[in-house]
């Protein structure tokens, strides 16, 4: 009965621990999703600076440059600007920042606290509205992105779409839906109510961008 007990006990601890990392990983997927869309929008708006700047400081810098005695292009800085790696590390230092304050809502928080509405007001505040509100949009863009993931390595035919579909609706479900669970239930009321304000500054924009980009009930309206 001893071995049973303890096989159940570390048969109990895998099944846990692997529910956790599942749940890390579909915040993970959700994150780089809106993490992409930084990426992208940053590095356009480098260069569309650099183009400006091309075209109105060009000609005063390098009338400057010739004045100094220095090559005509001396001043002109922006043009060797790395803008793709200066973008891309951008965008990494936020999504490692926002894995972060995504994952702590949850990871350390117990799982059989019950979820109701009167605990849940007397934690209203910046964490509890973020929490509640950003992250399930990181969720279901993990799962969308896994569904897009299991599409592209399926066979090609017409069920693919469905059984990727139906893939990401079951990781959201048995993942995404208890991690958001988890993490709200388990909410403290706040010393104050900006508790929580400067994980707040990661996750909006990225739980924002998340229900924007991720979510694939955008491309269903008319």
């Amino acid at each position: 009965m001893g071995v049973l007990s303890a096989t159940d006990r570390v048969a109990g601890g895998l099944a846990l621990a692997s529910a956790t990392l599942a749940q890390m990983a579909l915040v993970a997927l959700g994150v780089h999703l809106a993490a992409d869309t930084v990426d992208d929008g940053l590095l356009h708006g480098l260069l569309d600076a650099m183009a400006w700047a091309d075209a109105h400081l060009t000609g005063s810098h390098s009338a400057l440059a010739e004045t100094l005695g220095m090559p005509a292009d001396a001043l002109l800085w922006w043009t060797t600007l790395p803008v793709a790696p200066i973008s891309a590390g951008f965008a990494l230092m936020v999504e490692l920042a926002a894995d972060a304050a995504f994952i702590g809502t949850f990871l350390l928080t117990p799982r059989a606290v019950t979820l109701d509405r009167p605990r849940f007001r007397r934690a209203l505040g910046v964490r509890a509205l973020v929490t509640s509100l950003a992250l399930p949009g990181v969720l279901i863009a993990g799962a969308w992105s896994l569904a897009m993931a299991a599409e592209d390595v399926l066979p090609g035919s017409p069920a693919a779409p469905w059984v990727a579909g139906l893939l990401g609706i079951a990781a959201l479900s048995r993942f995404g839906f208890p991690a958001w669970r988890r993490a709200v239930a388990a909410l403290d009321p706040p010393r104050q109510w900006s508790e929580g304000l400067l994980p707040a500054l990661v996750m909006v924009p990225i739980g924002l961008l998340a229900w924007m980009h991720g979510t694939p009930v955008w491309g269903w309206l008319p």
